[in-house]
């Protein structure tokens, strides 16, 4: 973590750890990592992103026993990486990739050992979900929401072909309103998409919102949209599934593996607004539909991707890469002093 405020928390509840922060100075991290290197015995390093391998390689040289790991998300090993990038990764004893996805694509395009990439899924801290009876019991007409980054390096998340499909589902969904929470360099140009297409009166561009306005959004719409074509897993899905919401998607990138098509929600050909206009206009006509959908979202949350999953899963990847030594002083621990997160 970057901000020292962020991992305070952290800090006063796991004694057992001690925790840095660096706030974004890259120089500083290195500095410190190459000191531990020097002065204490490391047994494994996990680097939270394709940037850290060759950090994590120079550690090597210093402690020629340490093992190190590496996670991997997305766009980041979709595409070619740069070679000493690509070399340091390939160096690395295991890798961890949030979704089956993003692994074929490392070992297709990288030429990553598909027998060193274990499958680690986002997760949600599970919490129930308090709804306000005022709200669902309030007439209203239906409502989509994205949530995502506008950004002009990621113009493949589906929100212009969200906005371009629209004039379609509204003439059979006349009180339908888009909101779109979520900032950067190309908001503007969504904006002109829907002045373009004369429906800027119904897209909601609400920006970066605090969490008890996330929250409220998530839970008065209808319907969570995003057909995007760059999720390595789709993170945004899960929190609509908490709110028991039917989700809409591309089938791209790993969000198949999330949303079900016809069981958690609907899959569309990234793109395709046709599809896309038909999909939406037949789950705002059918409530009982949404319900379902939304639903079975929820239970396949609270079964597959809950943090509960999430420690589990990790704790088996990192015992199976420690020394056997390691791991049977870690089973030995009390429960007490055991990692919980």
């Amino acid at each position: 973590m970057d901000d020292l405020k962020a991992v305070e928390p952290a800090t006063a509840s796991l004694k057992q750890l001690r925790i840095s922060a660096f706030g974004g100075n890259r120089v500083a991290f290195a500095k410190a990592a190459l000191s531990m290197a020097l002065r204490e015995r490391v047994e494994l390093v996990l680097a939270g992103h394709v940037n850290y391998a060759p950090l994590s390689v120079l550690l090597k040289l210093f402690q020629p026993r340490m093992r190190f790991g590496v996670v991997i998300y997305g766009w980041e090993v979709w595409e070619q990486m740069p070679l000493l990038r690509r070399w340091s990764v390939r160096q690395a004893d295991f890798l961890i990739s949030i979704s089956d996805y993003t692994k074929r694509q490392a070992v297709k395009i990288n030429g990553l050992r598909e027998d060193r990439i274990s499958l680690l899924p986002n997760a949600l801290e599970w919490s129930e979900v308090t709804t306000s009876p005022e709200r669902q019991s309030s007439p209203r007409g239906i409502t989509l929401l994205s949530v995502g980054r506008l950004d002009s390096s990621e113009q493949r998340k589906g929100f212009d072909t969200v906005i371009e499909s629209l004039p379609v589902v509204i003439k059979r969904v006349p009180d339908l309103q888009y909101v779109v929470v979520g900032s950067g360099s190309d908001l503007e140009r969504h904006k002109e998409v829907a002045l373009n297409v004369g429906i800027s009166d119904r897209v909601k561009f609400l920006g970066s919102v605090s969490e008890d306005v996330l929250h409220d959004c998530y839970e008065s719409c209808d319907i969570f949209v995003m057909p995007s074509a760059q999720e390595g897993f789709g993170f945004v899905y899960l929190e609509a599934m908490k709110y028991g919401k039917a989700v809409v998607a591309a089938n791209s990138g790993g969000a198949p593996e999330v949303v079900q098509d016809g069981v958690t929600g609907k899959l569309v050909e990234y793109g395709n607004k046709e599809e896309l206009a038909r999909t939406l206009i037949d789950l705002c006509l059918d409530q009982n539909d949404r319900q379902r959908l939304g639903q079975a979202g929820l239970q396949s949350l609270q079964e597959r991707f809950t943090f509960a999953h999430f420690k589990e899963t990790l704790t088996e990847i990192l015992l199976k890469e420690l020394p056997a030594k390691v791991v049977q002083d870690f089973r030995l621990r009390p429960s007490s002093a055991t990692p919980d997160g």
